[in-house]
């Protein structure tokens, strides 16, 4: 049987580290995700989209977001004209530094082992 109790604990706790990341980086948790996703090579918005499990439109807010804060740029491909890239500013690349080495911790509910 589910434990809703410990599934609503696990809620609660997601939304404390997500106001937490707010606040430390100004980044929201898709924009955190984003931003990891390319600095790993997801370049692709249709890939950043399955990747995220974002819808096409969500995705577009996000990076429209991302890139007013130059964050991120957009580009055509070199190797296909119709097909965009996304990949990080030098701004962005220091962020992705900033909150991957910043005092930020998961509470103890959201812990696992990182890859």
């Amino acid at each position: 049987m589910i434990d809703l109790c410990a599934i609503r604990k696990l809620q609660t706790s997601l939304r404390a580290f997500e106001k937490h990341l707010k606040e430390e980086t100004g980044l929201s948790f898709n924009d955190a995700l984003l931003l990891c996703a390319v600095n790993k090579g997801v370049e692709e918005p249709g890939l950043l989209a399955k990747e995220l499990e974002l819808s096409p439109s969500r995705l577009t807010r996000i990076l429209d977001s991302l890139e007013s804060r130059d964050l991120i740029k957009r580009e055509l491909s070199s190797h296909d004209r119709r097909s965009m890239l996304i990949t990080l500013t030098q701004k962005g690349k220091q962020m992705v530094e900033k909150y991957s080495c910043s005092g930020i911790t998961l509470p103890a509910d959201l812990e696992f082992t990182q890859n």
